[in-house]
């Protein structure tokens, strides 16, 4: 089984060490570390550069400025492995918690395994501030109302999505930003890609570049406009395959929003 870890990564000059250095630790040869570098004006390019030099499985490509969103569809287009996983550059998963994802799919044969912050066997050690939980539990009750979705946690960084299911999800994707991953698993549910959300251990990081009130105002223009233009070029199964499609082909963990 071979993975493909991409790390999206925008100005992480401070972070991006630690984590592909823990993750370079606990993963092993079958893993290839995809740092996608997203129009970075610090020092970020030569970090990666350094771990690069001694480790075959890092690469490094560079984008201008396109989002998180952005720059993992264009990662995935590239990608030859059996499983594609993305996480942020923060560490805020540690790596034994993604390689859960990949044994989730692996081992209940499911498409996608998204990591879930709320659920009820999720641990998070490190305290998060009372503005950041309601801002999560607002836009996670936005998006199962406006989407249908029944996850608790779309937003969390760490996912993992078999490649065939990537390479017929990813082309049909329109956001870029902080809704990406309510594209992808609103495009997965619709394609009939069973979805599994597993509970995690996520480690709040300091640095977060969201701001509770600019961001928030952002993230809800950006859940209306996806609503929006799903409403008006909805995705479509071929009508082949409306047939064969299971009535619920989807799964998830349950959980409570926090």
């Amino acid at each position: 089984m071979h993975l493909d870890i991409i790390i999206p990564a925008h100005n992480e000059q401070h972070r991006i060490d630690t984590t592909l250095r823990d993750y370079r630790r606990c993963c092993d040869d079958d893993v290839r570390f995809v740092v996608a570098m997203d129009d970075c004006t610090d020092e970020t390019a030569a970090v990666v550069d350094h771990h690069r030099r001694v480790d075959e499985r890092v690469e490094a490509v560079t984008y201008p400025r396109l989002g998180k969103g952005g720059v993992v569809s264009e990662t995935i287009r590239h990608a030859d492995a059996d499983y594609i996983a993305f996480v942020d550059a923060d560490g805020a998963t540690p790596p034994d918690e993604l390689v859960r994802l990949v044994e989730t799919c692996e081992t209940a044969g499911t498409d996608v395994a998204i990591a879930s912050r709320y659920h009820p066997a999720s641990v998070l050690p490190a305290h998060r501030r009372r503005s950041r939980r309601l801002t999560s539990w607002a836009f996670a009750t936005a998006v199962r109302r406006m989407f249908g979705l029944p996850y608790f946690d779309t937003q969390c960084g760490a996912k993992v999505i078999r490649r065939d299911a990537a390479e017929r999800i990813t082309p049909l994707l329109s956001s870029r930003d902080f809704v990406f991953d309510v594209d992808l698993l609103s495009t997965a549910r619709t394609l009939g890609y069973t979805v599994a959300e597993v509970p995690t251990v996520w480690i709040d990081q300091d640095g977060s570049r969201l701001s509770t009130g600019r961001d928030s105002l952002r993230m809800a223009a950006s859940l209306a406009l996806l609503w929006a233009r799903n409403r008006v070029v909805p995705v479509r199964l071929p009508s082949a395959e409306v047939v064969a499609l299971p009535a619920d082909a989807t799964r998830a963990g349950s959980g409570r929003a926090a």
